[in-house]
Parts: C-alpha cells; structure tokens; sequence
C-alpha cells in the first residue's frame, strides 16, 4: 500500500515511516518544498537502515505526496493544517485520510482547543472532498515512543470514522505494528473526545517524566 505522511518530518512520522516501511508498504514523505522533503527522507532512511530496514521511502512535495498514495497521514501543526491541506485539495481523490491532529493551548498547563467545527477530523473532513475518507487516530500514542524500536508500544488506538471499510484498513495498517491494539470507538463526531485525551496524557507525561497513552481493559 502507499502511504504518505503530510509533514512527515517529526519523531511520531519517524516512527510511522519506519514500521510501515519495514512490513512492506511505499511510505512517501511530505513536506511543505520538495528540497525539505528530501532532507528528511535522507535522515530518516539512515534511522531505517540502523533498524535494518530498507524498505521504499520517498520524499516528495506534500501535494504530490497526497496525490499518489491511497493512505494519507496528516502530521502538520493543528495551526497549519488547515490551510495546507485547503492549498492541496485538489490532490485528494478517494485517499482515506488519518487525522492524528489535536488543536491545543500551551500555557501553565496543556488545555484542548478544537476549531469551531468540533474536532480537528471534522475540520478535515470538511475541507476534502466528499469522497474522502477521514478516519480519526493516533492521538496518544507518545511520538518518542513510536520512535523508539526497543520499547513495546502496549496501547490502544482508538479510531473514530464515518466508513466502515476506511475503519478497517486503519485497524489492519495500526495491528500490523507490533503490540498495538486497535479499537473503534464510532463516527468522526466522537473524534474531539479522543482528541481532549491528548492535553491531559502531556501534563501527566510532564508531571511524572513518563511516556503515558491509554489501554482499554
């Protein structure tokens, strides 16, 4: 399967890149120009190699990226987001489309700030095209724990979406990492639900120096 992550060029898309390619699936790497792009990929391809990974990673311009995969993995800034994804639009088709995204206030303490459309999936969603598939998830698991290949990453992913059939190879694609545990949660609506959890994982993490997520049990 081809994949892309739209600003791709963090920890948590590392981590992504790096465990999708290592299964078998074309991992393409989006960035805002063509030339950042490809510094990423370089970095992020030496990561792979020292996991003994060397599976197909490729750089491209985030419209370009978006338009030729069948999975599209939003990583921008929440206050980005938006306007990117509103400047490539045309590049989406009937890409399913995961939004990891939380809208968020950094102050004293980490607080929820959704857009007025309830959820930053619903803002995506209203964005696209119709026949774009969003599915929400990823939202707690730590991003120094997606990059870190010694440690088990024993969550949960709640996924939330309107297409049961998007739903599912959000699950497979999340279940082909090791440990991981996916689980639907419903429509797009709930997404803000799962997307406040976030604020309150990264003050915990902050207060006790600890990687926290969620697991349902």
């Amino acid at each position: 399967m081809k994949i892309s992550l739209l600003g791709g060029t963090g920890s948590f898309a590392e981590g992504l890149v790096i465990r999708w390619a290592k299964v078998g699936h074309e991992v393409l790497i989006g960035s805002r120009t063509q030339e950042k792009a490809d510094a990423a990929t370089a970095e992020i391809k030496e990561k792979a190699k020292e996991q003994g990974v060397e599976g197909s990673i490729v750089g491209m311009e985030n419209g370009e990226a978006a338009k030729a995969s069948e999975v599209v993995v939003v990583c921008l800034p929440p206050e980005y987001t938006r306007a990117t994804l509103e400047g490539i639009s045309s590049s989406f088709t009937n890409q399913i489309v995961i939004s990891p995204v939380v809208p968020m206030k950094f102050g004293k303490v980490v607080s929820y700030d959704p857009p007025e459309s309830g959820s930053a999936a619903i803002d995506i969603q209203n964005v696209l095209p119709d026949t774009v598939r969003v599915v929400s998830a990823y939202h707690n698991i730590p991003a120094k724990g997606l990059a870190n290949f010694e440690k088990p990453l024993d969550y949960d992913v709640v996924i939330c979406g309107n297409d049961d059939e998007a739903k599912g190879v959000v699950s497979r694609l999340t279940e082909e990492m090791p440990s991981l545990k996916a689980i639907d949660a419903g429509p797009l609506e709930i997404s803000s639900m799962i997307e406040a959890i976030t604020p309150l994982i990264i003050n915990m993490n902050k207060k006790h120096k600890h990687e926290f997520s969620i697991k349902f049990i």
